[in-house]
């Protein structure tokens, strides 16, 4: 899924991938690849491998799975799984996981590859940041132009944004199969950063008032406090509320408001990421 969030940046700045690296670092989505580990929290992960194990599909004789839950698709390495049908000279299957190997730990062990065993509680799970929004992000993006109201077609590459990422790869070799072109970096910056103070006045008359997430800027208060959205399954922070002197029950308008208040000397730059 894709949001469009107003990360608020100094108003003058040398390099503005450089604010915008620094102000979203901290909302990565990442493991112990990315981080420190104590910057991570630990998502034990035991129930919902034990309920694959035990979880049905069928093996077909060109090769594919089917009849298999999401969660097993996640989880399992299936090229493994062919590996061992092969192995046994079946070229077809239909039953659980547990017949296949009936001992869980080793299950895990030889079918998946995303866990790992937490030694102290004997659990499996992963290390992963706990404040993560974003897989990758492009300034403007899909939504090149929203905040400044003037919305434009978006390049397959945009100049300024996290990186590579197999992922956005993707996205940016189908906009260019349908002959989207490279933005150039002023054009980019133009289209795509506003001051705060205007988008105070967009909030009352304007949908570019409202993007999907705000984040503060780096250094505001902690970094769990510093984004915010109305992504229907998160709840916002009272440390949020608290940070922008908001009432406990203040909804993301309500906040966004208050943002564009306190953080008016700042700029805004719109960023499309996906999470």
């Amino acid at each position: 899924m894709f949001g469009l969030a107003y990360v608020f940046v100094p108003r003058i700045f040398e390099s503005l991938q450089s604010e915008l690296d620094r102000t979203l670092a901290a909302f990565e989505r990442g493991g112990e690849d990315d981080f420190p580990r104590e910057k991570l929290t630990f998502y034990d992960e035991t129930e919902r491998l034990a309920r694959v194990h035990q979880s049905t599909f069928r093996y077909n004789p060109n090769g594919s799975f089917t009849e298999m839950e999401s969660d097993a698709s996640l989880y399992v390495r299936l090229s493994r799984v062919t590996d061992h049908l092969d192995a046994c000279r079946l070229d077809r299957f239909e039953g659980a996981f547990a017949e296949i190997e009936p001992d869980f730990d080793a299950f895990v062990g030889q079918f998946t590859d995303c866990v790992e065993l937490e030694p102290a509680s004997r659990r499996y799970g992963r290390w992963l940041n706990p404040l993560g929004q974003w897989d990758w992000w492009d300034l403007g993006g899909r939504f090149n132009g929203a905040i400044t109201g003037e919305v434009r077609p978006a390049g397959p590459e945009q100049i300024i944004s996290s990186g590579p990422s197999r992922g956005r790869a993707i996205m940016e070799n189908l906009a260019a199969a349908l002959g989207a072109h490279a933005n150039a970096e002023a054009a980019e910056i133009e289209a795509n950063v506003e001051l705060v103070e205007t988008l105070k006045t967009a909030t009352r008359y304007e949908p570019r008032g409202l993007p999907t997430a705000i984040v503060l800027p780096a250094g505001c208060g902690a970094d769990k406090y510093r984004w915010f959205d109305r992504v229907e399954w998160h709840e916002i922070s009272d440390g949020t509320r608290s940070l922008l002197g908001a009432m406990p029950a203040a909804d993301f308008k309500t906040l966004a408001c208050a943002a564009y208040e306190q953080f008016s000397d700042h700029a805004a730059a719109g960023v499309a990421y996906h999470f």
